[in-house]
């Protein structure tokens, strides 16, 4: 990669050396920082103009804020995402909208935008937050506007290819997500064998069954146990049982815990199968030792004629179901009683046995081609911000 022939210390950790002839200024050198504004007395259900927010445009609103370039900055919340954007607009209040100076290039400041070290400003509250005041005065490098100009059209084009296969990744990955659906539902509705004959199980979901399978509630073969409601004071930062909250089931970090000693059916123990029946909808393996699970999950007993793996794998094809059915609800969550009489498919156990085994296999080596499309978009997301950063600090000379 090319370099400048000459380059300064900055005096600046996270910018280290840059071109001898760029300056280094204040952020609003560049730009005029304003604050978006609530958008409820604006939103409109139809045509309008954009309402932004951190993740981008969620609504619609009768009126704009500006129109015009601008990059926007969030406030409160996710503040380490900045957007661009041309044209009309409004944004919401946890946003900041800068507005370019006729003497920048605004894709440029973009882009210099992305590289700013959020986690220095980011206030000590529990909701990340960076005030005008740290935005203003945070140090950017201005070359030339021609350069700032070429530099922009440079990782404009560059950061289209990678976004592109970044898009292609995330597609990749979602098509593998409903064919392992799919391969789930099939093989828990209908078996393995292609030549069973079939019989209509007159449940819509679930189609033809084998014949000699059986349709049942699943109250009475998979027995849903609530777990047990907590107020904000009993929840401790240590303690003789962890406590078990939706959440944990996708992260280590941020446990409660509790001394309380309960009813044996209250906890959970290595390999019991649970349910998660709001937010991150449906089944899970607990792989740790003896945990206190909260009132959003249950814990489930299987009936003796009910194979644990075959069961989990069932539960996935029901609430692949239930959530087609709540497709557009605002808040994803099945209660006891439609989840109690939802009718079930029950082959014999060995045919349960069975399709866990197959299960298994088939959907791990999904799983597999899934975490190396994951590591992919990882990979490219790193190269992105990397040629970013090195090119808007000089490190890397466009030409």
């Amino acid at each position: 990669m090319e370099q400048y022939d000459n380059y300064k210390d900055s005096d600046i950790a996270w910018l280290e050396n840059v071109p001898n002839h760029w300056d280094i200024a204040p952020y609003k050198r560049a730009v005029i920082i304003k604050n978006g504004k609530d958008y409820k007395d604006v939103q409109v259900n139809e045509g309008g103009f954009p309402v932004i927010g951190s993740g981008g445009e969620f609504a619609k609103a009768s009126n704009y804020l500006y129109d015009g370039e601008v990059i926007l900055m969030g406030r409160k919340g996710t503040i380490n995402k900045p957007l661009y954007f041309k044209g009309k607009f409004w944004s919401v209040d946890t946003m900041f909208y800068c507005i370019p100076r006729k003497a920048v290039c605004g894709k440029y400041i973009y882009y210099q935008a992305t590289i700013f070290p959020f986690n220095l400003y980011s206030t000590s509250t529990a909701l990340p937050s960076m005030t005008q005041s740290d935005l203003c005065n945070n140090p950017i490098v201005l070359p030339p506007l021609a350069e700032q100009q070429q530099i922009a059209s440079y990782l404009d084009t560059k950061t289209e290819k990678i976004d592109k296969m970044i898009a292609k990744a995330k597609k990749k990955i979602e098509y593998l997500g409903k064919l392992k659906q799919s391969v789930i539902t099939r093989a828990v509705t209908r078996g393995l064998n292609p030549n069973a004959p079939l019989k209509n199980s007159e449940v819509k979901w679930i189609g033809d069954i084998p014949i000699h399978w059986d349709i049942a509630c699943l109250r009475f073969f998979l027995k849903l146990i609530n777990g047990r409601a907590y107020s904000q004071n009993e929840l401790l930062p240590s303690g003789k049982y962890k406590v078990l909250r939706v959440g944990n089931f996708f992260t280590n970090d941020s446990w409660y815990y509790s001394n309380m000693e309960l009813g044996p059916d209250k906890y959970c123990d290595k390999d019991d199968l649970l349910y998660a029946w709001s937010a991150s909808v449906g089944p899970y393996i607990w792989n740790e030792a003896k945990t206190i699970y909260h009132y959003h999950i249950w814990k489930v007993q299987l009936a003796t004629s009910m194979d644990k793996m075959y069961s989990y794998y069932l539960l996935r094809a029901v609430t692949n179901q239930k959530m087609g059915d709540m497709h557009g609800s605002t808040m994803m969550h099945i209660t006891m009683s439609d989840m109690n009489k939802t009718k079930i498919p029950i082959p014999p156990i060995s045919e349960q046995q069975q399709i866990a085994t197959y299960l298994d296999i088939k959907c791990s080596k999904i799983d597999h081609i899934i975490a190396t499309q994951k590591k992919k978009i990882a990979y490219l997301q790193e190269l992105k911000q990397s040629l970013i950063t090195n090119v808007v600090t000089g490190k890397i000379k466009v030409s």
